[in-house]
């Protein structure tokens, strides 16, 4: 469930994009490629509220707790994008839906290509988090990271295949990916809880809806570990 988990702010959004995948879309990532099977750059946040009495809490549960005021409408809430937001390729390998297969392995003695068409499904899922692992529900009016691009109710389907070859020596399987925003804010509590706090280092990561569809064969020497083995 860590990719799940993409964005440290606001709650489990059940939104998730199908992506089946074809040959004639974009191969390599236009941004900084990431291994979607073993990032974890949501999950490392460790974000900090600090009251307006001075009081300083770390734990995840009570930034949760903080943020949570921002349902009240006796509190106003803002936030602030800190820094530059970065735009990263996540990529998955898939099986093959046709076959239910996994890599195709040409490491014995034959001396001749695989060559294959084939087809996958990954289901990019997104929602927000507070560090650890504890999610909180979307705060309306707290547009955290979201940029107006995505919401609780979006979907998205892509579908086809690509032509694969695999060299003797070699193993392959077919990758996924989706070009992701990530951007770390920070949200200013007006009311509630002593007054008033500031969360600091709240990090989120979204799917671009501009994004092209992204497909690639994931190949290495045999021996060798693809994405999903690392």
């Amino acid at each position: 469930m860590r990719f799940a988990r993409m964005g440290v702010v606001a709650g489990a959004l059940t939104t998730a994009l199908a992506c089946t995948v074809p040959a004639a879309f974009a191969g390599e990532a236009e941004y900084t490629a990431v291994n979607g099977h073993t990032d974890n750059w949501v999950n490392e946040a460790t974000p900090t509220v600090v009251y307006q009495n001075g009081l300083t809490d770390t734990d995840p549960a009570r930034v949760k707790e903080a943020f949570e005021q921002c349902k009240s409408q006796s509190v106003s809430c803002a936030a602030t994008t800190v820094g530059t937001p970065e735009r990263v390729t996540k990529w998955f390998d898939v099986e093959n839906t046709g076959t239910g297969t996994g890599p195709l392995e040409n490491c014995g003695q034959n001396a001749s290509d695989i060559k294959e068409s084939i087809g996958g499904m990954h289901a990019f899922a997104w929602g927000w988090n507070v560090g650890g692992s504890i999610d909180i529900e979307l705060t309306k009016g707290v547009g955290i990271g979201v940029s107006g691009q995505y919401n609780e109710t979006n979907t998205e389907t892509k579908t086809g295949s690509i032509d694969i070859t695999v060299k003797p020596g070699q193993r392959g399987m077919l990758k996924v990916g989706h070009d992701m925003e990530r951007i770390v804010s920070d949200v200013t509590v007006q009311g509630g809880k002593f007054g008033g706090a500031k969360i600091s280092g709240l990090r989120t990561e979204i799917p671009l809806k501009e994004s092209v569809k992204r497909a690639a064969p994931d190949i290495v020497q045999c021996g060798q570990k693809l994405l999903v083995e690392q």
